[in-house]
């Protein structure tokens, strides 16, 4: 009897992994914001918290928080520039409302942000922030692919075969 991965079952199995892993690439690419959905909230960074993937902070006036995704900075200009900016120059961060996370180390609620402006200058387009999502949302549809067409070959190359036969019960020996 062969490896699981090796029959009809793999075959599935595969098949199923990669349509899941496409129809994951397809609602992360349908979430994302378009730009004039996002909000603005201007005002000097008060708290911040680097950890876990991404920058997480507040801003004065405002009771909301905010997290940039090391995701959507792939060269880390718009955590340095809030890093930087703290208790010294307004920051406007865009957002979109609808889209919140709840990290489990920090408490509350945070609003994932999708650009930062400081001194009213945007540190990265959203153009930039968009291509960067989207390069990190492409290894699930690379992989979605490979699976898809692995599970799809199997299942091929198996097509004429009979399911194996149960295999025969033990006995013990007297």
């Amino acid at each position: 009897m062969g490896k699981w991965y090796q029959d009809r079952r793999g075959g599935y199995f595969f098949l199923l992994l990669g349509i899941g892993l496409l129809l994951v690439f397809g609602a992360l690419e349908w979430r994302f914001p378009a730009a004039d959905r996002l909000e603005r909230v201007t005002g000097r960074v008060t708290w911040s918290y680097t950890g876990m993937g991404a920058l997480y902070f507040t801003v004065a006036g405002d009771a909301r928080q905010f997290a940039l995704l090391e995701k959507g900075d792939s060269d880390g200009r718009m955590r340095a520039a809030v890093r930087d900016a703290t208790m010294l120059y307004p920051v406007t961060v865009k957002f979109d409302p609808r889209q919140t996370t709840r990290p489990g180390f920090v408490p509350g609620l945070f609003y994932t942000g999708f650009g930062v402006a400081v001194g009213g200058k945007d540190v990265t387009a959203f153009d930039a922030v968009r291509a960067a999502h989207r390069r990190d949302n492409l290894i699930a549809l690379v992989l979605g692919l490979v699976f898809a067409t692995f599970g799809a070959r199997r299942l091929y190359l198996l097509r004429g075969e009979a399911a194996p036969a149960p295999a025969p019960p033990r006995r013990r020996r007297r």
